[in-house]
């Protein structure tokens, strides 16, 4: 369980911090007041959340493991001892690696975005990129920044430079 304060990420929506825990009616959200009997029995609990960009997030805490809810755990170190791991082949195939990229980096597992990119700059060594997986690294680079700076307390542009420049290490090896 999360607890409020904690600093999450979800797969789809980003980083966030916990608010709080509430119990609501997932058939009449907006019913947080008085409810008959038959609305109690229905009620959930849920984490509310803040998104970092914006917005309020409700993950049923009964959904939350499988919707792939986790803390943030991505620090410089972490991800660079997931960087400096031997890295896996991608398909050769244009289209079959962006959809096994895509794939990748929306999955729970904290260090399966590192790896992606990892994988990602290994594969560059000696090629250059195309536009679209340019596009895909940069904005993955950017989104472990965003982990990597709320997890050690930095800034995010030195969250970005400090992973940039070891991608720029690992393609060039």
């Amino acid at each position: 369980m999360f607890s409020p304060g904690d600093l999450i990420f979800h797969p789809r929506n980003g980083c966030g911090t916990v608010r709080s825990l509430t119990r609501r009616d997932p058939f009449h959200p907006g019913q947080d007041g008085e409810a008959g009997e038959a609305v109690q029995d229905q009620r959930q609990d849920y984490y509310d959340i803040l998104l970092l960009d914006g917005g309020t997030m409700y993950v049923p805490v009964s959904r939350s493991e499988r919707l792939g809810l986790r803390l943030l755990t991505n620090g410089i170190d972490v991800i660079k001892v997931g960087m400096h791991s031997p890295p896996r082949s991608l398909p050769r195939d244009g289209r079959e690696r962006a959809a096994e990229l895509q794939t990748r980096s929306q999955m729970a597992e904290p260090t399966a975005l590192v790896a992606a990119v990892r994988d990602m700059a290994a594969q560059s060594r000696g090629r250059t990129l195309s536009a679209s997986e340019a596009t895909w690294l940069r904005k993955s680079c950017e989104r472990l920044s965003i982990e990597a700076a709320l997890v050690d307390g930095i800034s995010r542009s030195q969250a970005y430079d400090a992973i940039w420049e070891m991608v720029q290490q690992l393609s060039a090896a």
